[in-house]
């Protein structure tokens, strides 16, 4: 009997909830790139090293890319 693949997929509420502060989780079609950020056996992160250009799907581990919409900073007033 074949699994049901949908069993296996984090549902987005809980994935972002996860997400560390200030970095959000690549969604499943999102391509990888240098910069992005995977989690170690620690559950910590460290920067992604491998090849770029790959879907995010494809990979085992969740990968994360800083969000700077959750930008913990100031806003700048115009001046």
């Amino acid at each position: 009997m074949i699994p049901n693949q949908t069993s296996f997929i984090e549902p987005e509420a809980d994935a972002q909830a996860n997400a560390p502060k200030n970095f959000r989780r690549l969604e499943w079609n999102e391509l990888v790139s240098r910069g992005d950020f995977v989690e170690n056996e620690h559950q910590g992160l460290e920067p992604w090293e491998g090849p770029a250009g790959f879907r995010a799907d494809a990979f085992v581990k969740p990968i994360y890319r800083r969000d700077k919409s959750r930008s913990t900073g100031a806003a700048k007033k115009p001046s």
